[in-house]
């Protein structure tokens, strides 16, 4: 990580260096008018005179030589981002005197794997950092993947967006063992979504909140998240009020699917008493701070589709009970492992109770038309906080996850348009695991 720190005017280098193009220029024009002249002077003289020709001509190539290196048209890459940030800070940050004290700003920048890493100490001259990183994606016309904001510091990263990997393959991966060959065994291995994006299911990130409009790619996600929970040989469990493709693929590959408003009771009923089973038989007073992950348990994983469907339809005591049932796996279910993840088409403030939303660490938001309103809810931040043009698109979007911080720009995993092509693989990787007691 190289360090830069910059005044915000930089008149005092500029003078430093015509300055030194002077002396050059005197050292090797004084030299050459004197010896142009035909005057003759002692042998000392014309010693001296050369050796103020060679060392201006000397002064002259590395000045130029420097001032080349030190551009933005640099050879070296890191020189040439140094560069571009120190024009960028006098051509779009403030400038601030106090006294003889002129303030500066300092920047922190790095190169790899085709991406540049900057950290921004704007030392109270600049308070809209994003708006910084907007300019700063123009100037040094790279696209801005992810920007955050902490005390005193904003991290930008830019590049280009990386290819978005293939879900079946990422699915199909290291279950293809010669026959008898395979064991299952759990696996609390993060579930990868996008670069630097993944789903820690065993730490505060495990509850997910997805919002997406209708064909924003909200289903293959979806799908892609329950075929990795049944490769990695845990409980899953859907719920599809609207009795869709999603909800019967599931079913066919085996996975316990509810859609009427009684099933989905029954189901989240028996969800929180298994919880409370859990909770009373393997945790006790010894036992603070263990999770599930701790004691080889598996998870228990519920998709939620279209929330706002189900408790929009129902009347008050039932729209209460899924809020109650719902509320508890959202409160205890980190510990025995118990995981919801809910999706939307919309979210506003009053929509769903603060004790789900809230516990919803990781917070994926897709599609192109999102409003204000419901970005913000989705994911606490605001479009002005990705630090660029929002990106929105067909499984294109943000998530903010706890190990993340600040909004990454995510494209999900790609799976084939018929989600029936997705049938076999599924069925493979629930019927050769073990949490249902079948396929083996």
């Amino acid at each position: 990580m190289k360090n830069l720190r910059i005044r915000t005017s930089g008149k005092a280098v500029t003078a430093f260096k015509q300055l030194l193009l002077l002396i050059s220029l005197m050292f090797i024009f004084i030299p050459a008018i004197i010896s142009g002249s035909g005057s003759t002077a002692p042998p000392a003289i014309w010693q001296i005179l050369q050796a103020m020709f060679l060392s201006g001509f000397a002064l002259l190539t590395v000045l130029v030589l420097a001032v080349w290196l030190l551009s933005r048209f640099s050879p070296v890459k890191w020189l040439k981002i140094r560069k571009k940030l120190i024009l960028f800070t006098r051509m779009f940050l403030h400038s601030e005197e106090d006294g003889l004290l002129l303030h500066s700003v300092q920047w922190q920048y790095s190169i790899e794997d085709g991406k540049i890493t900057v950290f921004l100490y704007p030392n109270g001259l600049e308070k809209d950092t994003a708006d910084i990183g907007r300019r700063l994606s123009e100037y040094l016309r790279k696209p801005l993947l992810k920007y955050e904001e902490s005390d005193g510091m904003a991290r930008y990263v830019f590049g280009r967006a990386p290819e978005r990997f293939d879900g079946m393959e990422k699915m199909a991966e290291g279950i293809t063992e010669p026959t008898g060959c395979y064991v299952p065994m759990l696996s609390y291995e993060p579930i990868s979504i996008y670069d630097g994006v993944a789903w820690d299911f065993t730490s505060e990130a495990l509850h997910i909140l997805l919002i997406a409009p209708s064909g924003a790619g909200k289903t293959r996600l979806l799908t892609y998240l329950g075929g990795m929970i049944l490769k990695r040989q845990h409980r899953l469990y859907v719920i599809d009020a609207k009795n869709s493709d999603f909800g019967m693929t599931f079913r066919h590959a085996g996975v316990p699917v509810a859609t009427k408003k009684e099933e989905i009771i029954q189901l989240l009923t028996e969800l929180v008493q298994e919880m409370e089973k859990r909770y009373s038989t393997f945790y006790t007073d010894d036992s603070a701070g263990a999770d599930f992950k701790d004691k080889g348990m598996q998870g228990h994983f519920l998709i939620f589709d279209e929330i706002l469907s189900v408790l929009s339809s129902a009347d008050k005591k039932d729209k209460t009970e899924i809020e109650r049932l719902l509320g508890q796996i959202a409160l205890k279910g980190r510990a025995a492992g118990f995981s919801i993840i809910i999706t939307a088409q919309k979210l506003n403030a009053t929509d769903l109770p603060k004790a789900i939303t809230e516990q919803c660490q990781t917070r994926i938001i897709l599609g192109g038309q999102v409003s204000e309103e419901t970005f913000h809810q989705a994911t606490g931040m605001y479009k002005k906080d990705t630090g660029s043009v929002y990106k929105g698109g067909v499984g294109k979007g943000y998530a903010v996850t706890p190990k993340t911080i600040g909004l990454s720009y995510i494209e999900t995993p790609l799976l084939p348009p018929n989600l029936r092509d997705c049938l076999v693989l599924l069925k493979e990787l629930r019927d050769r695991g073990t949490p249902y007691g079948e396929g083996r």
